[in-house]
């Protein structure tokens, strides 16, 4: 019996010595297990220890259990690791962050690094659209900027100014700025530019006054445009071009601008800016002082104010004036008077036409309208342009027959079918007398054209209509005749 507990009290010790043993063991296993790992690498030896931490295959277990993960920046150098093994004294200099759990070391560090675009060649004149060229500056400087270098117009340049030696040499090509990501403006750019030309043999007004007549500021138009293409921090320029002497207008990109011997040329920077209208040449007169003035004829143009959109000429009864239709013009109220507007490139100045003007009545109202015995007591009319038509014509209208007369874009009954109108171009040439009282005042539902001196009446007319209608076409025709 006492053999016995003597066994078992022998039994348990042993069992709780192995217990002790597998415990300790176990904790032993269980530090080794939880050991603190961290990120080791050197960006002087690899540049990704900086730019792409965590990515780095290059892991390392801290030897103490009080050991901690740092990332550290040392004379611009970023180095990660086990604080123990890069610094035994456990003093690690700013800027230094610690952190005591595994693979924490992996952040971009300093917090305030640059980013900037770094490539180089063909790939890297664009980058807008291609961020995986945007990271951490491999070198630290907390002034450092990002830089884009244009070697040409297929390879460019761009990165951290600290991180590359040559960067501080840069050409006027080079701009250089302290933004994270600022360096991504294209290294070419294009910039557009009015083209085109104007000669007095092949008029281009858009090129010269393109502008609408009521706009308030005067800008020439065209479809066609050039572009300069630029290095960036360059800038080229547009062009224009006058040679009043041989009437010549250019507009262009200067990237590929002639060369003009004579004349006067005008460059600008920015989109566009050559859309300027030249400066509009009119003739200035009055009637009162120049009797020339009325017939256009040897009249001396000058140079209108900046910003003159047309010249005018004016009539008044039988008093004409011309000049530049400038803000003082339209300042002053026009009673009474009728004006013309043009813009021209021609430096003679574009309002020297005479002013059309044609007789305006009707023999409804007054009987000398169709026999124009007294055509100085006759009713005048200024036209609507300097070569619009003066014209004639008989109407039939409820049982009357009558005569109109004035300028053909006014009077609406002398239509282009209408072979009883008659037509001439010339100021108060519409004077052919019409004798309707040997005719009488009879309607007349006649169509009438004139062919090759024959006249060819359709429609239903009565025998005496058709012969009222061939006598008084005839008529009209002889008189024309004899006019000519």
């Amino acid at each position: 019996m006492n053999n016995g507990l003597r066994h078992c009290k022998r039994n348990m010790k042993i069992n709780r010595g192995l217990a002790v043993i597998v415990f300790f063991a176990a904790l032993i296993a269980g530090q080794r297990v939880s050991a603190l790992e961290c990120y080791a690498c050197d960006s002087n030896e690899d540049p990704e220890c900086a730019t792409k931490p965590g990515r780095q295959i290059s892991v390392e277990e801290c030897p103490s259990e009080t050991d901690e993960c740092v990332q550290v920046v040392a004379s611009g150098i970023t180095r990660r690791g086990c604080l123990t093994r890069l610094f035994p004294t456990r003093y690690c200099p700013e800027p230094c962050e610690r952190c005591q759990k595994s693979l924490c070391n992996r952040d971009i560090f300093p917090h305030d690094r640059l980013r900037c675009y770094q490539c180089s060649g063909a790939d890297c004149v664009d980058v807008a659209n291609n961020t995986k060229w945007l990271l951490p500056c491999p070198f630290y400087h907390e002034n450092d900027r990002c830089f884009t270098k244009v070697l040409h117009m297929s390879n460019v340049q761009r990165g951290c100014e600290r991180s590359v030696t040559d960067s501080t040499t840069c050409p006027h090509s080079c701009i250089k700025c302290n933004r994270d990501g600022c360096n991504n403006e294209p290294g070419v750019w294009k910039q557009s530019c009015l083209q085109c030309q104007h000669t007095f043999a092949s008029p281009n007004t858009d090129c010269w006054r393109g502008q609408d007549m009521m706009a308030d500021k005067c800008a020439a138009s065209s479809a066609l445009y050039c572009e300069n293409k630029n290095l960036y921090g360059e800038q080229a320029k547009c062009f224009t071009y006058i040679n009043e002497q041989t009437g010549v207008v250019q507009r262009g990109c200067s990237s590929n601008k002639p060369f003009f011997p004579s004349g006067t040329l005008t460059e600008c920077y920015g989109e566009n800016c050559n859309n300027d209208c030249l400066t509009i040449s009119c003739n200035t007169c009055s009637s009162k002082d120049d009797p020339k003035c009325i017939e256009g004829k040897n009249l001396y143009a000058s140079k209108c104010a900046n910003g003159t959109q047309s010249c005018f000429s004016c009539e008044n009864g039988s008093h004409v004036t011309r000049g530049c239709a400038d803000a003082d013009f339209f300042a002053k109220p026009r009673v009474n008077e009728v004006c013309y507007f043009c813009r021209d490139s021609t430096s003679t100045g574009c309002n020297r036409y005479p002013v059309r003007t044609c007789y305006s009545c009707s023999s409804l109202d007054d009987e000398d309208c169709d026999t124009m015995i007294y055509p100085d007591t006759m009713n005048q009319r200024n036209c609507s342009s300097h070569d619009d038509l003066c014209v004639s014509t008989v109407v039939s209208k409820l049982e009357l027959t009558y005569v109109l007369r004035g300028c053909a874009s006014h009077l609406a009954e002398c239509t282009n079918n209408d072979p009883l109108c008659v037509r001439c171009n010339g100021s108060l040439c519409n004077d052919v007398a019409i004798d309707l009282k040997n005719i009488g005042r009879r309607q007349i539902s006649l169509e009438v054209s004139v062919k090759s001196k024959d006249i060819v009446a359709r429609g239903g007319a009565t025998m005496h209509q058709l012969c009222m209608t061939v006598v008084l076409a005839s008529w009209i025709i002889a008189a024309i005749l004899n006019k000519i």
